[in-house]
């Protein structure tokens, strides 16, 4: 308490310095607690986020509404925190859902630590246009595969034909002058 709102409540009884202090700053903890309800909603985990990062900005949210006095039950925080993950981790939930594993949220951050680094590491495609067409090239790897000559990794797709000609197209047709089918030429 700053010593200024203690020289002003100095003359209360305690029970009517505790409805004081309920008065001035209870509407600021219900903006407070609307504002971390809406992060905590709003809070989804993005492909290619590190999970440790992602688990602990949730966790935070969770201890915040209990500083509020909105305590959420441990079981809820977890698996509010399952459902917000990208889906990089769909095969992780569905294993821990079906073997009920009931963890505290400290043990699902190191499961998913641990898991995370199972996951494939993605490799960003690199684009490039050659001679008029647009080509997806592989990244190289450092092994010294790839050198000389270059490969196209890009095959192109077999050109569908088109359509057969009509025998007399002009009998379709309408004429960009007047309108009328059939004497197009």
């Amino acid at each position: 308490m700053t010593s200024e709102l203690q020289r002003n409540l100095m003359d209360y009884n305690a029970y009517d310095m505790i409805e004081e202090l309920k008065t001035m700053f209870q509407q600021q903890a219900e903006q407070e607690l609307f504002e971390t309800v809406k992060a905590f909603h709003t809070c989804k985990h993005e492909l290619g986020q590190p999970v440790s990062q992602y688990v602990l900005k949730m966790k935070g949210y969770l201890d915040q509404l209990e500083r509020l006095g909105y305590a959420m039950p441990p079981v809820l925080g977890v698996h509010l925190i399952l459902t917000s993950l990208s889906k990089d981790y769909d095969g992780f939930v569905m294993n821990y859902n079906m073997h009920s594993m009931g963890k505290t949220i400290p043990e699902l951050h190191a499961t998913l630590k641990q898991s995370e680094k199972g996951l494939p590491k993605k490799t960003h495609a690199v684009l490039t246009i050659k001679e008029g067409k647009i080509q997806k090239r592989k990244p190289q790897a450092a092994s010294g595969k790839g050198k000389g000559k270059s490969k196209q990794a890009y095959t192109p797709k077999k050109k569908i034909p088109p359509p057969a000609k009509k025998e007399h197209p002009a009998k379709d047709m309408a004429c960009h002058h007047c309108g009328q089918i059939g004497h197009w030429r």
